[in-house]
């Protein structure tokens, strides 16, 4: 029902026509892989998915942004190229607000964000403080992010980009990483979306 309700918002937030708003849903995929020590012996998993996205954009004014994704996978126990599957299936979901100022081109921003993901039965979550900054280099708009600054274990960065045509269209792509974790975990958004 969550799948049918977010595919639901998207199709109709195309039909949408204004100025200084821009709403985008979007294809998610992540992949993360970490080693053991020894025999060259690794777990990867990967995950699909689609998110939405509003992102509020007024000259001289209070920038807000909301963000939804959710994803789901499965992991694998891999030698080399030989990979088995770990009969581990997993929901990732993600919730996050952002607040900022717009100062003409630049546009700093702080905000937070609530993950949880379940697998086998357990749930984690956890809440992060994120900080950015999108910049104007018209037709595009370009952004950097920190994700849970406050958290070393799980902290990260992001960076992407908006594309506005000449109409009211807009295109997106974001990608992303973690800093310093164990982990090697990669992440990959596109976007589509509309100006309202």
């Amino acid at each position: 029902m969550k799948k049918f309700l977010v595919v639901s918002l998207v199709l109709l937030s195309f039909c949408v026509i204004a100025d200084e708003r821009v709403i985008l849903g979007s294809f998610e995929r992540q992949t993360e892989e970490a080693e053991v020590d020894y025999f060259g012996f690794f777990f990867k998993s990967t995950a699909n998915g689609i998110g939405l996205q509003f992102l509020n954009f007024v000259d001289s004014g209070l920038y807000l942004g909301a963000e939804f994704s959710h994803l789901s996978g499965d992991s694998e126990a891999c030698v080399g190229p030989q990979c088995v599957s770990a009969d581990t299936d997993f929901n990732h979901t993600m919730f996050s607000g952002k607040i900022g100022r717009n100062y003409g081109d630049w546009t700093p921003f702080v905000g937070a964000s609530y993950n949880n993901t379940e697998s086998d039965g357990e749930s984690v979550d956890g809440w992060g403080l994120d900080v950015g900054s999108w910049l104007r280099l018209d037709p595009f708009k370009l952004h950097g992010t920190i994700t849970n600054v406050d958290d070393e274990d799980v902290r990260g960065i992001s960076s992407g980009l908006l594309f506005q045509m000449n109409n009211t269209w807009v295109l997106g792509a974001e990608i992303g990483t973690l800093l310093d974790s164990e982990l090697d975990v990669f992440s990959f958004s596109l976007q589509l979306g509309r100006t309202f």
